[in-house]
């Protein structure tokens, strides 16, 4: 599979796939955002492109659908990072403040405050994003370190993001970006990822070659990229 990713005004980056089961265009918007175009080897580009286009409207209405689906926290929530849970707690305090320790983002919120309330809720993605970034950067260059020494790649740097659709990208220069939420996925799936990133430092696309040099360092590699879809980059 040849694997393109091109900007289209109201929706963003589309990602158009050439692939030999295709028989005609398909398009789907993934859980966590991210636009696909499949399409057969006969069909140009810009053919593509234009059937992406035309159909902005109806991607819009299952992005709205996606968003809305966005994560509302509570009391009764019951959320988990790699290495803390989330308790809220309601109680007698005049104002809304954190403690983070021992496992625990304790979220102290004033009785009388609705804790639905915009600002009480981008307090507590603040709080469980400033963690998460904290976890992600003394887990994952280790961990990437620990795969690329065990299966032999080679790469430059590693950054830590808040990004909103990917969970990892390698560039040109084999310099990889691993989003911070990976924090919130499965111990197997964290290592699928950076094994994928790791992978494109030898293939830079998502063709045949690619997935057999993952398939040797992952088994079960399709699998596994399939259960991502299991997760969203944001749920907040």
């Amino acid at each position: 599979m040849t694997t393109k990713y091109i900007n289209i005004e109201q929706v963003g980056q589309v990602s158009f796939t050439i692939s030999e089961r295709s028989r005609r265009i398909r398009l789907s918007v993934k859980s966590d955002g991210e636009i696909v175009v499949s399409m057969p080897r006969s069909v140009q580009y810009q053919d593509a492109i234009r059937f992406a286009e035309s159909k902005t409207d109806w991607i819009v209405k299952q992005q709205s659908k996606i968003r809305a689906g966005l994560t509302l926290f509570a009391p009764e929530s019951c959320f988990r990072t790699r290495f803390h849970k989330l308790v809220i707690t309601k109680g007698n305090t005049d104002k809304v403040y954190n403690r983070v320790g021992n496992g625990v983002i304790q979220i102290f919120i004033p009785e009388r405050i609705n804790h639905e309330q915009p600002k009480i809720q981008e307090f507590i993605k603040k709080t469980l994003v400033d963690v998460m970034r904290w976890e992600a950067k003394i887990y994952l260059p280790k961990r990437l370190k620990e795969l690329a020494d065990k299966h032999g790649f080679k790469y430059q740097n590693v950054s830590i993001k808040n990004a909103s659709t990917r969970w990892g990208s390698c560039s040109s220069a084999n310099n990889i970006n691993l989003n911070l939420h990976l924090m919130r996925v499965t111990e197997h799936l964290i290592d699928y990822v950076l094994l994928h990133e790791l992978a494109h430092t030898v293939v830079k696309n998502h063709g045949e070659k690619f997935w057999l040099l993952l398939e040797q360092c992952y088994p079960n590699a399709r699998k596994a990229d399939k259960e991502m879809n299991n997760y969203r980059t944001q749920t907040f």
